[in-house]
């Protein structure tokens, strides 16, 4: 089943759509042939978690308000984040924090508060 969902995201990475059309359309008949069609959805439920861990893992940018985007976006970029995908958390109180792959850079007053929280127990 790993065979099957790596080459069919190699076909969907395609840009011509008549290949990848075709590729999933031999698909379907290659398992009808061998009986095997309820992999299918196995298939299917791979893809939706290699999709979910690709955006996973796509940087992005935090900020606490509306109001600090430009702000954070030229000093993430000076961070060495490269992307223009900003989101409002609610949960920030003031700044932001970005995030690439397994990298995290926090500016946010959260982090200073959770800080000197940890410090005082």
């Amino acid at each position: 089943m790993d065979s099957y969902t790596r080459l069919l995201e190699i076909v969907a990475q395609t840009e011509d759509k008549k290949i990848s059309d075709d590729a999933v359309s031999r698909l379907i008949l290659h398992l009808k042939s061998r009986g095997r069609m309820k992999m299918l959805s196995k298939i299917a439920r791979e893809l939706k978690k290699v999709a979910i861990r690709r955006q996973s893992m796509l940087p992005v940018i935090e900020v606490a308000n509306g109001n600090d985007k430009l702000k954070a976006l030229s000093e993430a970029h000076a961070e060495g984040f490269s992307t223009d995908t900003v989101r409002i958390n609610t949960k920030l109180i003031r700044g932001w924090r970005a995030r690439k792959g397994g990298t995290l850079v926090d500016r946010s007053a959260k982090r200073a508060l959770i800080d000197i929280y940890t410090q005082a127990l």
